[in-house]
């Protein structure tokens, strides 16, 4: 069964650019994981710091795998000093 969720982060002010970039590095490195369906970065409009990535994987192995990659665990080692508040994940049912 496919596992869709959101992740829901927010940067400190001076640090726009550098989480911008960290994160782009985990996206483009995420989307091509063999298990990966869906892997997209947004950012709120007019709110910089603000930013949503909506991901789907195959299965809850292959988001497992996706947790104990390197380009996740190093997004987590770099993160931390970048964020306002801990990434918020909503793990997402479909209905319909």
């Amino acid at each position: 069964m496919n596992v869709k969720l959101l992740a829901f982060l927010h940067c400190n002010t001076d640090a726009e650019d550098t989480f911008e970039l960290e994160l782009k590095k985990l996206v483009e490195a995420s989307a091509a994981e063999e298990g990966c369906l869906h892997y997209e970065l947004y950012q709120y409009e007019n709110e910089r710091c603000h930013y949503v990535i909506i991901e789907q994987w195959k299965d809850e192995a292959a988001l497992q795998h996706h947790h104990e990659t390197v380009h996740y665990k190093n997004f987590g080692r770099v993160a931390p000093v970048l964020l306002t508040k801990p990434v918020e994940v909503k793990v997402l049912t479909r209905l319909a």
